[in-house]
This record gives structure tokens, C-alpha cells and sequence, in this order.
């Protein structure tokens, strides 16, 4: 009685300690690098390894980026950018991709790969292309998915590395709110298919970039449903199915789609899904932090969504602000980053999904340039026209996300956007004189003039350009 005691004693603790840590598992990240001046590789695999992060999606490849992740525990999701697909649509093309990009790290247990992602949203930038550039640009995303993972196969990873394409929700029919309405849209639907038996000869999942507040905005939610916030009692029926959140709904989606397209068990991944702190008037650090957590714990939790039940695959999106992405879908995608662009956290989570109150690591090594700012010249009185075009100029080549309507940043009034802009563009340009100047109106100052909701932006010493294209 007392052996069997021990016995069912040790596979009770042994079946916890498993458990324990499957739950510990962690999550993965992406890390994009359109900012003006970049963390380094080392610093980012250095937060990545300290805090837990089991993944880092990549959005190009770069020699001096990928050996930094060498020798690391860490995978990879490295993307082919969408204006690269011509270089591997071909089976020779794409096997001489594949042996440069990802054989040739994995030697000797170099690098370790998850996916290979044809581009990033790709038919959502088939809108800036016309004639015949969008019926080429279309032809390569399908072709690329079959040209990689068949070169992936044939260099006998293609069990273990998968390829697949990132979407959007504007792949799907426009004006439905319920998942049971989803459905691709017609004019993409002959590319989807195509796409999809790729997938399923492969055994690859459908890849989908959601962002709950963007998707708020788009179907006109209340931020309640976004940030799990449990003081919301807003729901969407759907049938039988209530909707608590709007990542299940969208999510849903996408599910919906793949079953009345006849891929019923196609196993759906998020590529990217967070939450923005500045550029809009619902993000907030606060609403950031709040949407995280509950987002973790949903992932712990392995309930997935009613659609999908069971463990879900996502990563995180980002891991720093960015200061050169496009705001064309949003001043807000400038700021996705869970840490700022000088490598210190707005808020702390649990990357290893254990809920736990934790303090999240600095990048080291970060040094700040001088403590001098650019500002508009306070004898100015009067701001003429000359002036305004200043500010336009600065906006276009630098970053005035932070000005926009909702915006933390947005208080400030005429004069204080000049210089908010003003200094913005000269700390891009590594505080060189020759942009603190515009027609004369601007001047370099040594006292911060940042305001008590406005910090004006100091820019970052341990920056590095790789391979000499600043990526």
C-alpha cells in the first residue's frame, strides 16, 4: 500500500512538473527595423534570451542580423519582404534562397527555423499596383509558397521548417461582423485556393496578422471588447456563440473562411497581435499593458477560440517602436513596440505565460546623445506660411505620429508641434546641426522641453548599420 502510495505520489508530481512546463512555455515576438536608429542584434537576443521569448519573427534577411541569433535557443521566422518574391519565383531561384538563407544557418545546429513567410500582408499592398505589376506581383506570392517549400522539402527540412503568407482582414469580404458571414473576397478567392492546397499538401498553417484596436476601430466596438477588460459586458451572437472579445471574432473569421472553402482543418497561427501606446486616442500604455496580460493569460489557458478550441499559436507584435514604418493604416503602428526605441519597456508582462508579476529586462549597453533638443526659435511671434512648410517637410521625412488626434502629444498647440516636429526631425538625424535650421526659425536648446504629457524624444548612441544598408 505504501509503494503504490509512493508510486501514484511521484507520477501525480511528475505529471505536474510536465505540465508546469508545457505551461512555461514561452511565446514568440516580432522585431521589425524600420526606425531610424537600431537596437543591435546582440541587444535584442540578449532581451529575447532574459526575458523568455522563445521566437523572434524577422521581417528581412540580413547576414549581420541572423548571426547574432547563432548558437541561441532562440527560432526563427524569417520573412521573404514582399518586394523580393521575382528573386525565388522559380525552383532554382528559390533553392539557392533557401541553402544561403536558411540551410546554411542550420548547419551544426547554427540557427533553428519555424517558418519561411511569403512577405508580410501582401495583397493588402495590392493597392498601391495596377494592371499588369498586380497581376505579376499575384502570380509570385503563389508561386514563392510552392518554389520554397518545395526547395525546404528537398533539403530535407521541410518537415520541420513550413512556409506560409501573413494576411490581413481585408483578404476577407468587407462589411460582416458575425464569423458565420466570413468568406475570402471574390476577386482574391481564385489566389487563396491556390494558396491553400499549397498549405495542405505541405501540412502548413493559414497565417493571420490581427490587431484588436484597429479592428475596434474598424467595426465600430467599444475598446471594452479589445483589451479584455472584465467592467465590459459588450458581446457579439453569432448563432449559438457569444463573443466576449474581438480577437475571437476576427479570429473566427479567418476559421469560417477555411471551412467554406473546403479546408475545414486547416490549423489557423497568428503571425502578429498586439496593442499600440501612442498614435490614437485607444492606445495607451495602460490599454496596452491590460490587453497583453489578458491576452496571456488566454494563450496559459490553451481554451482557444469557439471556432478553434485547444492551444493557440501567436507572436507577439512588437518588440520596439518603430519611428519609420508607413502610417498609412495608422499613426499608431509607430508605436506597437512593447519596449520604446531606446530599449526600455513601457510596461511589464510574463513572456513565459506563468502570469507572473515580473520586471522586464533593459536592453544593456544603451547610451543617449548629448541632452540637446531642437525647438522653434521663441522670438517668433507670428508663424507665417514659410514656416508651416517647414513643419510639413519635417512631418514627411520625420515621425509626427505623436501629434495626431488622440495622441499623447496632441495637447500641444501651434508653436509646440513646430518644435515637437522640429526636434523629432533633428534626433532622427543624429542631432546634426544642419537640421536644426529650417529658414531660421529653429534653434538648438539645452533644458528639455518636454511637457508633463509630452516627452520630447532623445536619440540613441548603440545604434549599428548592417552590412552598410542601415537594416
Amino acid at each position: 500500500m505504501v509503494a503504490r502510495a509512493i508510486f501514484l505520489t511521484c507520477t501525480f508530481l511528475m505529471a505536474t512538473f510536465a505540465a508546469n512546463l508545457d505551461l512555461a512555455k514561452g511565446v514568440g515576438v516580432s522585431w521589425g527595423r524600420q526606425t531610424s536608429q537600431k537596437l543591435l542584434p546582440s541587444m535584442i537576443v540578449e532581451l529575447a534570451m532574459a526575458n523568455g521569448i522563445e521566437y523572434v519573427k524577422l521581417f528581412s534577411v540580413n547576414p549581420g542580423v541572423m548571426n547574432a541569433f547563432y548558437r541561441t535557443n532562440l527560432s526563427i521566422l524569417l520573412t521573404i519582404p514582399n518586394n523580393e518574391f521575382r528573386q525565388v519565383n522559380g525552383s532554382r531561384d528559390a533553392k539557392a534562397w533557401v541553402k544561403q538563407n536558411i540551410t546554411d544557418y542550420m548547419r551544426m545546429g547554427g540557427i533553428r527555423f519555424k517558418y519561411v513567410l511569403i512577405g508580410n500582408e501582401p495583397y493588402s499592398k495590392l493597392e498601391y499596383l495596377d494592371g499588369d505589376a498586380e497581376l505579376t506581383q499575384r502570380e509570385d506570392i503563389v508561386n514563392s509558397v510552392k518554389f520554397i517549400q518545395d526547395a525546404l522539402n528537398e533539403s530535407k527540412i521541410g518537415d520541420q521548417v513550413k512556409t506560409t503568407v501573413p494576411h490581413y482582414v481585408d483578404v476577407l469580404k468587407p462589411d460582416i461582423i458575425k464569423p458565420s458571414e466570413a468568406d475570402f473576397r471574390e476577386d482574391l478567392k481564385p489566389d487563396m485556393l491556390r494558396i491553400l492546397r499549397h498549405l495542405h499538401s505541405s501540412g502548413a498553417p493559414f497565417m493571420v496578422n490581427l490587431y484588436p484596436m484597429l479592428h475596434l476601430h474598424e467595426y465600430g466596438f467599444p475598446i471594452g471588447f479589445g483589451t479584455y477588460d472584465r467592467g465590459s459586458n459588450f458581446t457579439v451572437s453569432d448563432g449559438d456563440i457569444v463573443y466576449t472579445n474581438v480577437f475571437d471574432l476576427v479570429f473566427d473569421m479567418f476559421v469560417s473562411a477555411l471551412r467554406k472553402n473546403g479546408f475545414p482543418d486547416m490549423r489557423v497561427v497568428v503571425g502578429q497581435v498586439g496593442w499600440p501606446t501612442d498614435g490614437d486616442i485607444y492606445a495607451r500604455v495602460r490599454n496596452a499593458e491590460m490587453f497583453y496580460k489578458g491576452f496571456l493569460k488566454k494563450l496559459a489557458s490553451k481554451k482557444g477560440t469557439p471556432l478553434q478550441p485547444g492551444p493557440l499559436e501567436a507572436y507577439l507584435y512588437s518588440l520596439a517602436d518603430e519611428n519609420n514604418r508607413n502610417v498609412a493604416r495608422s499613426p499608431s503602428d509607430r508605436h506597437y513596440g512593447i519596449y520604446g526605441y531606446d530599449g526600455v519597456p513601457k510596461f511589464h508582462i510574463d513572456f513565459t505565460l506563468r502570469g507572473r508579476k515580473l520586471i522586464l529586462e533593459n536592453a544593456t549597453g544603451i547610451s543617449y546623445m548629448p541632452r540637446r533638443w531642437c525647438v522653434l526659435k521663441p522670438e517668433i511671434r507670428e508663424v507665417e506660411p514659410w514656416v508651416l512648410s517647414s513643419f510639413n517637410v519635417t512631418c514627411l521625412f520625420g515621425d509626427c505620429s505623436r501629434l495626431t488626434y488622440g495622441s499623447t502629444c496632441n495637447n500641444l498647440d501651434l508653436k509646440g508641434n513646430l518644435s515637437y516636429a522640429y526636434n523629432m526631425f533633428f534626433q532622427m538625424k543624429n542631432q546634426r546641426e544642419e537640421f536644426c535650421d529650417f529658414n531660421g526659425s529653429a534653434k538648438v536648446v539645452y533644458v528639455d522641453p518636454s511637457t508633463e504629457k509630452c516627452k520630447y524624444y532623445l536619440q540613441i548612441l548603440s545604434t549599428v548599420f548592417v552590412g552598410g544598408r542601415g537594416e
